[in-house]
């Protein structure tokens, strides 16, 4: 999400004028763009901003999810920074930097929670990738006890159906062959159409070679969307991400996640039965206050019984706009580490046994960037494994190639392109 937010504030600085700099210590206007889920990213804007040399003769603005829980004290933190503004705002920005550089302004804070009035100003990307993201739902309403999203995303708000229908179009039109769909909670987006009309809809549109989305909830995981994915696999991967934090039921309990294990299990092994290629990656969160020696082994036993192709886990991070924060029986940090390395042992484990079982078949890869060495070319394959390749022939950035799949590691798998499959198909 922010990383699609960031590209429309891009889109919106260089269709009011303004020129693209390469280093921060050279530009005139600096513009952080921020998360606010673990305290890390939150310490690393304040890290970075003192960092940057010359501050008093630049314009330094600070947006996204920190601004929106933080507040003022950005300026208390950091004197220099001249504009605070939240997720719902960012189409301002460059009306708020004129303001400060005429000296209209000397500071400008703007917080206001205003996600129609944001998605009506989406700037049009000025050049579009061969694989970009469209948001199509933000904010949540399941208010999670560890998770700060409904307070500085605010309330789920979804977009028009049209209105996605018509940014994925445009972005088709100019070269865009991979759409992913971006929520907080995706797969509860609820407009004028469901989550399964819209999917379908945007399926059917002309030139649209893979679509993904994320990030799901479990609890609104329907029967017709694993239906849909074994309907369309050709454009609708069989890979999904579909976060379970926890392998305890009462953690989940404490959590609010709305779901229990046995639930969430038997959703995988009805979509297994449906789409008999599906793969799954989840979420984790290791030393959730109160968590004991017997909720975390249940976290390690789920992980063992789902075999997750890929994963995101995390250590427990505090936030003071949560409930979580003031919860007693906080986990000591050194024991959430020891947990973590545990169950990444595991979870390492199952990622490698899939990646190698896919030696010996061939995968579509939509080819994105250069490798580090010479004629080295990186994609993502339907499972979303990074695959590298070798091609002394042509740039194949932006086109799909069927690779097939000599080495499986960790992090990637290495590949041979097969000539006979047209590139760009």
């Amino acid at each position: 999400m922010n990383v699609y937010d960031s590209e429309k504030i891009r889109s919106a600085m260089l269709g009011n004028g303004y020129v693209e700099s390469i280093d921060a210590n050279d530009s005139d206007i600096i513009i952080f763009y921020t998360c606010n889920v673990r305290e890390k990213a939150a310490e690393k804007l304040f890290s970075d901003i003192g960092r940057i040399s010359g501050k008093k003769d630049k314009i330094i603005a600070v947006g996204g999810c920190v601004a929106q829980a933080e507040k003022e004290g950005i300026f208390k933190r950091a004197p220099d920074v001249r504009i605070v503004f939240g997720p719902h705002v960012y189409h301002k920005l460059p009306e708020y930097i004129k303001k400060i550089d005429s000296g209209i302004e000397q500071r400008i804070i703007d917080v206001t929670f205003a996600q129609k009035v944001k998605f009506g100003h989406l700037p049009k990307k000025s050049a579009a990738k061969a694989s970009e993201f469209v948001s199509i739902q933000e904010g949540c309403d399941n208010f999670c006890t560890y998770c700060t999203v409904p307070y500085v995303r605010g309330r789920e708000y979804s977009r028009p159906s049209k209105d996605i229908i018509g940014e994925i179009v445009d972005l088709i039109d100019r070269g865009t062959k991979e759409i992913t769909l971006l929520g907080q909670n995706v797969n509860s987006y609820h407009s004028d159409v469901s989550f399964e009309e819209l999917l379908r809809s945007v399926l059917k549109i002309s030139g649209l070679r893979r679509l993904r989305y994320t990030s799901s909830h479990p609890k609104d995981f329907t029967t017709e969307l694993m239906a849909i994915h074994n309907e369309y696999q050709n454009i609708l991967p069989p890979f999904v991400h579909i976060p379970v934090q926890s392998g305890s039921d009462r953690i989940l309990d404490m959590m609010n996640r709305g779901h229990t294990i046995s639930e969430y299990l038997q959703k995988l092994r009805k979509f297994r039965n449906i789409c008999k290629s599906v793969s799954f990656s989840s979420d984790f969160i290791v030393g959730f206050p109160g968590e004991t020696e017997a909720d975390f082994q249940d976290t390690i036993d789920l992980a063992k019984e789902a075999k997750f192709s890929s994963f995101y886990a995390f250590i427990y991070s505090r936030r003071k706009e949560t409930p979580a924060y003031n919860m007693p029986n906080q986990v000591p940090l050194a024991e959430k580490k020891r947990r973590f390395e545990e169950l990444l042992r595991v979870l390492r484990k199952e990622e490698l046994e899939f990646n190698k079982n896919c030696v010996g078949s061939t995968q579509r890869v939509l080819f994105e960037k250069r490798g580090k060495k010479e004629n080295q070319y990186i994609g993502y394959s339907e499972y979303m494994q990074s695959v590298v390749v070798e091609n002394d022939s042509e740039n194949i950035i932006g086109t799909f190639g069927e690779v097939l799949i000599k080495e499986g590691f960790q992090n990637c798998l290495i590949g041979k392109l097969n000539w006979e499959t047209e590139l760009g198909n």
